[in-house]
């Protein structure tokens, strides 16, 4: 299991279709992912509505925990969404 602090950097912050990337990472990667804010508030990347309702825009700091699968690889592809959208 990893966790790692990161703050969201796209303009839009986390919409739909970057987090819809989120959890295609996941399903390809067999990982769950869990996104935490820091009032507690967690979503898990397998429910996009979950991850939608943590409003995460443009510099809103979540935790990521990842778990399963390549976690070095996996976690490294969602810093890509938080910091560029991964190229969506």
């Amino acid at each position: 299991m990893l966790h790692k602090q990161l703050t969201v950097k796209i303009p839009e912050g986390l919409h739909f279709r970057a987090l819809a990337k989120i959890a295609g990472i996941a399903r390809r990667q067999k990982s769950s992912i869990i996104l935490e804010k820091e009032n507690g508030q967690k979503a898990e990347s397998a429910s996009l509505i979950d991850m939608l309702t943590l409003c995460a825009v443009s510099g809103t700091s979540l935790q990521v925990t990842v778990e399963g699968g390549s976690e070095g690889e996996t976690l490294a592809m969602v810093e890509e969404v938080f910091e560029n959208g991964a190229g969506i």
